[in-house]
């Protein structure tokens, strides 16, 4: 059946950010509370959880995207036997679409599993590789590129038989599920390097190679508008659009723009999103600069920069991060972007997730053109921590999870609010004074 997914309201001319999505992976999402399974970090892992945890964790998820202003849910790993396999996958169809979300599939193409990630379904990518081993990527050693990165299988994509299984599987996605698109990958844990991919590469490659993305991005879309003609396509380049400046030959997971990274965007179709990655070059990192030259290219595409805040990533999960996405999308608004993206695998039960998903919601929007994070502190933040003078000090008291100094003086101002705030307030207050105690070495503990 081809995809009947409903599309989110259109936003308004005034709103710089039109597209917003919360990126996960299946293990590693928690919105059903108080059940066991539940990973904190990882991709390609196992998934623990029950069948009806899966389908009830991202019917919360999509449901409060759709009350909330969130476009789209990226779903990594959504079919594996273990959780339901294409049975479970069309529930969650059903409810994007009745929540005006978009449910986006990820796949990897010459990676991560392919459409079907796990179980004995002949569109499985490692089920592909396994019954033809001829067909696997191969190191710099000759070795097959079996289980890089924990279980990853990595095909080659210069081998016919492997493009064509891509849309062939592709094709098969789209008529099974009525997806609202697709996140494509070609790959960031290492490239093919067989005699054919290094005679068909003109340029060094890393983790990643931007040759492989031009190959592989076209005919992956031609396979989803065969069936598909309104999904979005959203396909990854794992880089920043700061141009690259060494030292190593090509760019790693997260650095800038290679000079011949141009040439092959424009090769990409025109009609998808490409996505970038922005946190070496914004706070809490800020590790390169972001120059006026790393705008978006002027390549005719739709460009979405996604941020790895408030996860072990990067930092710790869980964790409030609304300055540092306000930081990233001024700056992106300022280099050409129109959509944004955050991970959304934890529950806004935790009120700095809540506010997380909130400020992306609200950072560009129609009421909020300048990402003006005073604004959304005012307007969203205030009426649900006690109002705007406590917001602010509750943005200071929840920094103190990284700097961890001040952390008795922040408890101090909680336990004193919690007794005389609204209950909405005081559960959020309580919540986030029992998480900064947890950071204490306390000898009773």
């Amino acid at each position: 059946m081809a995809s009947t997914a409903t599309p989110p309201a259109v936003r308004s001319p005034a709103a710089p950010v039109s597209v917003r999505l919360l990126w996960t992976w299946d293990h590693a999402t928690e919105w059903n509370l108080n059940r066991p399974g539940a990973q904190t970090i990882g991709a390609c892992n196992p998934y623990l959880r029950s069948k009806d945890d899966f389908v009830a964790d991202y019917t919360r998820l999509l449901r409060w995207c759709g009350r909330s202003g969130i476009d789209g849910v990226v779903l990594w790993g959504l079919l594996r036997d273990v959780h339901g396999g294409i049975e479970a996958a069309r529930r969650l169809c059903d409810v994007a679409a009745e929540s005006g979300v978009r449910l986006l599939a990820g796949v990897g193409l010459n990676a991560y599993g392919g459409v079907y990630y796990e179980g004995p379904s002949p569109y499985s990518l490692t089920r592909h590789l396994e019954k033809h081993p001829e067909l696997y990527g191969v190191d710099r050693d000759g070795k097959p590129m079996r289980f890089v990165f924990g279980s990853h299988h990595v095909a080659c994509p210069s081998r016919r038989e492997n493009q064509e299984f891509a849309a062939e599987s592709l094709q098969w996605l789209l008529k099974e599920l009525p997806l609202g698109g697709v996140q494509i990958e070609a790959g960031d844990t290492g490239v093919c390097q067989c005699a054919q991919c290094r005679d068909r590469r003109q340029f060094p490659s890393g983790v990643l190679s931007w040759e492989d993305m031009a190959l592989m991005y076209p005919l992956a879309t031609k396979a989803v508008r065969s069936v598909a003609p309104g999904a979005w396509i959203v396909c990854e380049t794992y880089s920043h659009p700061e141009p690259f400046a060494g030292p190593a030959e090509a760019p790693y997971f997260a650095e800038g723009k290679p000079a011949w990274a141009d040439g092959c965007l424009r090769q990409f179709p025109q009609d998808v999103f490409v996505q970038w990655v922005v946190d070496r070059y914004v706070p809490p990192h800020s590790n390169a600069p972001w120059t006026a030259a790393g705008r978006v290219p002027a390549s005719g595409h739709r460009h979405i920069m996604r941020g790895h805040f408030s996860t072990y990533w990067y930092g710790l999960r869980g964790e409030l991060a609304v300055s540092w996405i306000a930081a990233m999308v001024q700056r992106s608004i300022a280099a050409g972007f129109e959509g944004t993206s955050i991970f959304g695998e934890a529950s806004p039960f935790a009120p700095t997730v809540e506010l997380n998903y909130l400020a992306l919601a609200d950072l560009g929007s129609s009421a909020n053109p300048k990402a003006d994070l005073d604004s959304f502190l005012d307007r969203v933040a205030a009426p649900r921590l006690g109002g705007p003078e406590l917001a602010r000090r509750f943005v200071e008291c929840a920094r103190q999870a990284r700097e961890r100094t001040a952390i008795p003086e922040a408890l101090e101002t909680a336990y004193r609010l919690i007794g005389q705030l609204p209950p909405d307030a005081a559960r959020r207050w309580t919540w986030l004074a029992n998480w900064l105690a947890s950071f204490l070495d306390r000898p009773e503990w």
